[in-house]
């Protein structure tokens, strides 16, 4: 399952993600995208037909904490980093943080609360003033909610998709 919390211009994506490494490693966890959103017009001119579209990393990705943990048969090893720098449609390079490491979640929810500062910081200034405040306070106990369900290695029989 994917979640996402829309706010203004920009949607905050949660899901449940496995990488896959050649070497057979697996890193699994929860996966926090902040991505571009533009507004799309419905087919029938009435209230209600309008919707959203949330852009591909590749044309609207602004920032990604991954808050994964190497599966080694019984053994997790956090490896928790973000990508702060996307650049011409790739996230960059895997940055650690042992604050990220010591509280994945209260340090994701940490940056998402700041959205407006996370933003400018991440190359996206003209976004920034254009956040709805109210409701992305409204929005981050459901986002945090999210995050908890999707944090972990997962038995792939019940594993959210």
């Amino acid at each position: 399952m994917v979640y996402a919390f829309i706010v203004g211009p920009v949607a905050i994506t949660v899901r449940y993600w496995e990488e896959h490494a050649p070497n057979s490693q697996v890193e699994a966890g929860a996966r926090v995208e902040v991505r571009r959103v533009t507004p799309v017009i419905g087919g029938h001119d009435r209230p209600g037909a309008a919707g959203w579209r949330i852009a591909p990393v590749s044309d609207g990705g602004i920032w990604r904490a991954d808050l994964l943990e190497l599966i080694a048969g019984d053994q997790h090893e956090p490896r928790h980093h973000y990508h702060p720098d996307f650049r011409d449609g790739d996230v960059g390079t895997r940055v650690f943080d042992p604050t990220l490491t010591a509280d994945p979640v209260g340090w994701t929810m940490d940056h998402l609360a700041g959205l407006p500062a996370l933003l400018v910081e991440a190359g996206a200034p003209e976004l920034a003033n254009e956040i709805d405040m109210a409701a992305l306070r409204r929005a981050l106990p459901a986002v945090r909610t999210a995050i908890v369900e999707c944090t972990g290695p997962r038995d792939p029989a019940t594993a959210p998709v």
